[in-house]
């Protein structure tokens, strides 16, 4: 770790569970932050177990927690015992940021609400993530990304490729590793109040929050008064923003938005090898392209069967236009761009590689993330540091208190 990392001074409490408000945490540790994962001894949190979630890819490794918990330490404590509670409280006593994503009834029975946390540490920045937020009819309903973000907010039902599709699922956590963006951006910013007023806040998302903002376009669609009837169906798409699936079965996606299309369309006959389409009237002008879109998909559908991906792809870059390579996760880990833009990043102990945070500041470099912690590998070392005397640490080890 460089000697003095950006946020080498904070202490960050994570008293949260599954993925976007731990997420958040990681970002902080990734700048430096020393970053304290709360769970219950025994079993943990119960995140730890979402590697055995049916469907997910099979590993001997705890990839979810290797992922979202790297750089933290571990403190195995039961809220619920009086003792547990005191030892969250020492601890919220020194810390600058509080991150917690429990229900609102559970903040409410444990203590751990805005105000029982100011009440301990004014200057405390308390960070909040809710799958529908704190206020209206489904402020206490439960939610994951899967429900609060991807179906709930529009986005499930936008990416079908038709109105007769059946909605898709989504990918565990692709929308926590988004919402915990947007809280790490509420939390530095706060901090930033804080070194101009003195004063802690409160600051927040939730998963909804983020889902509408990611369906932005279509939703402010709507707000407008657009026809929503209308649908982006594959068939209906233009055939210069269409996917195509190459020889190797790879699939592409195209994209030449209209303000650039008759400068692209040469180039495009060209690049797929049928420059007698230039003299073709279907496809004359953008207005006669646009008329005859089914047929010139077909064409460019045969065409680019025709050929591999990697043909495409060094044949489109040579040629100046635009398209994207529909990967698969496991591409990534050997992928150059990837490589080269420093998108993963090696584990301190050299355990192997995982996925860095999305943004980057020039003068503060990030540390090398310390392998995810067992369920409370820290606890001895982090309550002697706040001056628990050995005894008192063994008589809650001795009552399950802390683990």
């Amino acid at each position: 770790m460089p000697e003095q990392s950006l946020f080498s001074d904070l202490l960050v409490i994570d008293c949260a569970s599954f993925i976007a408000g731990p997420a958040a945490g990681a970002i902080l540790a990734d700048f430096g932050a020393k970053v304290i994962k709360i769970e219950p001894p025994g079993s943990g949190d119960g995140y730890r177990k979402l590697k055995y979630l049916p469907g997910v890819p099979l590993c001997e490794t705890n990839y979810p927690w290797r992922l979202t918990n790297r750089g933290k330490q571990s403190l195995a404590l039961d809220l619920k015992q009086p003792e547990g509670r005191a030892m969250l409280d020492r601890l919220v006593s020194r810390a600058d940021v509080f991150i917690t994503n429990y229900p609102l009834g559970v903040r409410e029975n444990l203590r751990l609400r805005y105000c029982d946390i100011s009440a301990v540490n004014p200057k405390a920045i308390y960070a909040s993530l809710t799958p529908y937020g704190e206020s209206g009819p489904e402020a206490g309903s439960t939610g994951y990304d899967a429900t609060a973000w991807w179906a709930r907010s529009g986005l499930m039902d936008s990416v079908r490729a038709s109105s007769d599709t059946p909605p898709g699922l989504s990918v565990p956590g692709m929308g926590d590793h988004m919402s915990a963006c947007s809280l790490y951006g509420a939390i530095v910013t706060a901090l930033y109040q804080r070194q101009r007023t003195g004063e802690g806040s409160m600051v927040g998302s939730s998963l909804l929050a983020n889902g509408l903002w990611s369906n932005g376009f279509m939703v402010q669609a709507a707000l407008d008064g657009a026809n929503m009837d209308i649908r982006l169906d594959q068939d209906k798409r233009s055939a210069f923003t269409q996917l195509y699936r190459c020889r190797d079965d790879r699939w592409l996606l195209l994209t030449i938005l209209p303000q650039v299309q008759d400068a692209a369309w040469p180039r495009l006959a060209r690049c797929v090898g049928h420059e007698e389409w230039l003299d073709d009237s279907r496809f004359a002008s953008s207005d006669s392209r646009h008329q005859h879109n089914v047929d010139l998909t077909a064409l460019l559908q045969a065409a680019i069967a025709e050929q591999d991906w990697r043909y495409w792809e060094a044949s489109f870059a040579q040629c100046g236009i635009t398209c994207g390579r529909v990967a698969k996760s496991a591409d990534h880990c050997e992928d150059i761009q990837v490589s080269a833009a420093g998108l993963l990043c090696e584990f301190d102990d050299d355990s192997g590689r995982t996925v860095d945070s999305p943004l980057y500041v020039t003068g503060a470099a990030k540390r090398r993330p310390s392998p995810a912690p067992g369920i409370g590998e820290h606890s001895v070392q982090i309550l002697t540091d706040i001056g628990i005397d050995t005894a008192t640490i063994q008589d809650l080890q001795a009552r399950g208190i802390i683990g």
